[in-house]
């Protein structure tokens, strides 16, 4: 059952300086939907192609710990194509200070970045030259990184606030303020708790750990997420934002709004515009606030 070859909390030291600037610009590629297939079939054009799992992955880390990592999607940010928004609930206010005092929209080219992603990076390190850390060791894991364009024309906004650049890799800041916990062993034991869930005959140890029968169980799961996801017992808000929320619970959502009659042309399990429409004119017609938000209240209604 143990799987390990290196406790993430021995390598804070060690950390593999990655070469962000040429992540994010192979992010920028053409995005995808989620790959329909294995993680290790996946194309690597960009890792979006895992979004479906990505975002189970995110969703059972809060499970762990609650409120661990919170979306900043809805300060004045853009962001990259397959930047996920989540940082700790500070960082998040130390970012939303800053934007404010600077007056100017942060560009965010990648923050958090799931095992799957890394992966991704991971699985195709032999046609790089430049270093990719293993999953579960890269500072993108621990919740507390953000790539950003312009760093040297934020960092007068972000000091004394726990933002920190770090050196040799130009768009990246690490976040070690208040509130700062590194997720990295989380980021793997949420995988091994979604595996098990979803392989009882085929268990692997949860214990954070990163090693080669979990990276085995990696590369074979669905990039588009597990068919038992971590929201079924605790379901999730759902609405639109990018990247696109998307999952079983999503395409359950859809069934019912077009089995009631509203604009879904297909259940595809993707939470975009057309979704966020149909949620607003069944909230106006059940006397709801129409934000597209689909909350306990929303998916009382629909019940």
């Amino acid at each position: 059952m143990c799987d390990s070859i290196n406790h993430t909390s021995e390598q804070i030291e060690d950390l593999v300086v990655e070469p962000c600037l040429e992540i994010n610009e192979f992010e920028e590629t053409a995005p995808k939907a989620s790959f329909n297939g294995l993680v290790k079939d996946a194309p690597r054009a960009n890792t979006s192609v895992v979004n479906g799992l990505s975002q189970q992955l995110i969703y059972q880390i809060n499970l762990i710990v609650p409120d661990a990592l919170v979306s900043f999607d809805d300060l004045d940010v853009e962001l990259g194509s397959a930047a996920y928004p989540f940082v700790p609930p500070a960082a998040k206010q130390a970012l939303q200070e800053a934007i404010e005092r600077r007056g100017k929209r942060l560009v965010v080219n990648s923050a958090y970045r799931t095992l799957a992603q890394q992966m991704l990076l991971y699985n195709g390190r032999f046609n790089n030259p430049n270093p990719v850390a293993a999953p579960g060791t890269s500072n993108h894991q621990s919740g507390l990184a953000l790539d950003i364009e312009d760093r040297q024309g934020w960092l007068p906004f972000l000091e004394g606030s726990g933002w920190h650049p770090l050196a040799g890799d130009p768009p990246h800041l690490d976040y070690r303020g208040q509130g700062a916990k590194d997720l990295r062993r989380e980021t793997i034991l949420a995988f091994q708790q979604l595996w098990n869930k979803n392989h009882p005959n085929e268990k692997i140890g949860e214990d954070g750990r990163w090693g080669p029968k979990t990276e085995s169980c990696l590369n074979r799961s669905p990039a588009m997420g597990f068919e038992k996801a971590p929201w079924d017992e605790k379901p999730r808000i759902l609405r639109l934002c990018r990247p696109l929320m998307e999952g079983s619970d999503v395409r359950k959502l859809q069934q019912k709004l077009k089995d009631a009659g509203f604009a879904i042309s297909v259940a595809d399990g993707v939470f975009g515009s057309e979704a966020d429409k149909a949620v607003k004119e069944f909230q106006q017609r059940n006397s709801l606030v129409a934000d597209g938000i689909v909350g306990a209240k929303t998916r009382e209604l629909m019940a």
